[in-house]
């Protein structure tokens, strides 16, 4: 699995800003596992290019230590505010630094760091060269920086011990942490998208409730979605109300969570993999799903009875818990292949949600559980192998992709995102032509 450093190559010299600055200038040479310089930057004065920027390593410790829970938890929404760049890229350090623009986003279970290279110099005549699309497993981004603060808080101690700051903040993040009563509030505030220490009361003992009816993965998705939520909070309480009352259920009680194997996977390979593995235990084959076998699959007609909800970033189920109960259902569309693509969705989340999971969540958060119900709807309605071969015989242009969607019975969406993440198709063709 791919490696973080931050790597410190040398103390410089250094006369501008505040003492602590001052004190901790270096050249701060941030790498992935493969050796990739993250920081590589063309300098357009010293006329060279070099994988190290010049910086003041404790703004880095600092901005790591305020952020920490944010950027351990906290997906990308659909549209980033200000406020959330400020968190999550190094950019919002600010200062008269050269800061990369490098963005870092959790799933829960990986970082992604993502960075585009510059098409030209800043005012500090410094470029960037790198385009970073990475994800680090979140034990190797904790480790990455557990190390780098180390490098930092030993150079105050000896070049600057009445300064604390760093210690103190590391010291207070240590507390949280070890207190399974504060990191599980500091995790909520983060998955919201809030600052922790900066809910209400209130809010916290509304989560509680929340998590507790829900269960503790399916409360995280939840939070995980607030941010994309008009209503916030209440708004999500009030679908998962919904879906207790909904007149529309489907059976998930033939579903056996499967848990994860020793070999860390990638969320969208354990989906695709799941996927695959149900259909050799239902004796599905490789060809399309049809409306039949999905309605035998889950004891519901086909389109489903009732109204979607729509306009709501969470939808999916609740399921009681007791033995041979049903999964009362909310789904946003009204489409059938939508449909279909929601329900595959349900069967992918309870394959590895356990059963004190109450709420089967169903969102667009970038979340690894989202990830694996995707990776599994897509190959479990829309087998690779079978498209790879239809995509053969067929061709791929815009005809063919539609009649492949009709083959399959899924979204022209889902056919496009299939090959285009496969390698088959560019990515400029991800959406039809108009």
């Amino acid at each position: 699995m791919t490696d973080l450093r931050f790597d410190l190559m040398d103390w410089i010299s250094s006369s501008y800003g505040d003492e602590e600055n001052r004190a901790t200038t270096g050249s701060l040479r941030i790498t992935t596992g493969d050796g990739l310089p993250i920081t590589e930057v063309e300098d357009t004065i010293a006329r060279t290019v070099r994988s190290h920027v010049n910086v003041p390593l404790v703004a880095v410790a600092q901005w790591l230590l305020m952020n920490w829970w944010r950027l351990r938890w906290e997906g990308k929404p659909s549209k980033p505010a200000t406020s959330w760049r400020s968190v999550h890229c190094l950019s919002g350090i600010g200062g008269d630094d050269a800061w990369p623009a490098l963005e870092l986003s959790s799933d829960g279970e990986f970082i992604q760091l993502h960075m585009e290279a510059e098409g030209k110099t800043d005012v500090s005549a410094i470029r960037y060269l790198r385009n970073v699309n990475i994800e680090v497993p979140v034990e190797k981004f904790e480790a990455a920086v557990e190390r780098f603060v180390d490098v930092v808080e030993t150079r105050l101690a000896t070049v600057l011990p009445q300064y604390h700051q760093i210690s103190e903040l590391r010291a207070e993040l240590a507390e949280e942490r070890r207190s399974h009563r504060l990191a599980r509030a500091c995790r909520w505030q983060a998955l919201a998208g809030i600052n922790p220490g900066e809910a209400s009361e209130a809010w916290l003992q509304a989560v509680d409730a929340l998590v507790e009816e829900a269960g503790p993965r399916s409360g995280d998705e939840i939070l995980g979605a607030l941010p994309d939520f008009d209503g916030g909070l209440y708004q999500a309480e009030d679908v998962v109300g919904a879906m207790k009352k909904s007149s529309t259920a489907v059976d998930l009680t033939w579903i056996t969570a499967t848990s994860v194997p020793a070999s860390r996977e990638m969320p969208w390979e354990r989906g695709a993999r799941l996927a695959k593995e149900m259909r050799r235990r239902e004796r599905l084959g490789t060809g399309p799903i049809s409306d039949e076998v999905m309605s035998n699959l889950l004891s519901v007609a086909m389109p489903l009875p009732g109204q979607p909800m729509k306009d709501v970033p969470l939808s999916g189920g609740f399921r009681n818990g007791v033995a041979n109960g049903r999964t009362r259902i909310v789904w946003p569309s009204a489409r059938r292949e939508s449909q279909r693509f929601f329900l595959a969705r349900m069967i992918g989340a309870a394959s590895v949600l356990s059963p004190d999971e109450h709420v089967v969540p169903v969102t667009n958060r970038n979340s690894a559980l989202q990830k694996v119900e995707r990776s599994f709807a897509q190959e479990f309605l829309c087998p690779w192998t079978a498209l790879d071969a239809y995509s053969d015989e067929h061709g791929m242009d815009d005809d063919a992709l539609l009649d492949a969607a009709e083959h399959f019975q899924v979204t022209e969406l889902t056919v496009r995102s299939t090959l285009v993440n496969r390698g088959k198709l560019s990515r400029d063709r991800i959406q039809p032509m108009t």
